[in-house]
């Protein structure tokens, strides 16, 4: 089992996203937002897999990104991005991996797509972590 955190503003979205990586067998520690998530980082907690919105007020995805690679660096990191009105998700999914994201989803996207980029990324950790 692993801890992942699940950094969203949307409250649907969060708890999809909660509820699929939480049937998969893991746990699962909600932020609302980018700045809850790094302050969580800060004080100490560390998470397998990281889950993040890259558009979110207060902090963003990248910031949690930045965060995480300083507080927790043996995290995964999973960006997700729909957009917005005047930021194609494709940019802001680009910047996400300039600043070290492991892996990308476009939203919407399948629970299927998100319980397989999750199962990848959790091999990845544990075949870094054993070698």
């Amino acid at each position: 089992m692993a801890k992942v955190l699940v950094v969203e503003d949307s409250a649907a979205v969060r708890l999809a996203v909660t509820e699929v990586i939480e049937q998969a067998g893991h746990e699962v520690v909600e932020a609302e937002n980018g700045r809850v998530a790094i302050g969580l980082l800060d004080g100490g907690a560390r998470f397998d897999l990281i889950v993040t919105d890259v558009l979110m007020p207060e902090a963003d995805g990248v910031e949690v990104i930045k965060a995480a690679r300083i507080r927790n660096p043996g995290a995964q990191v999973l960006a997700m991005s729909g957009g917005a009105p005047n930021l194609p998700a494709g940019y802001a999914l680009k910047m996400a991996e300039m600043f070290a994201a492991d892996a990308v989803l476009y939203k919407p996207f399948l629970n299927e797509e998100l319980r397989k980029a999750v199962a990848r990324l959790l091999a990845t950790a544990g075949a870094s972590e054993a070698g």
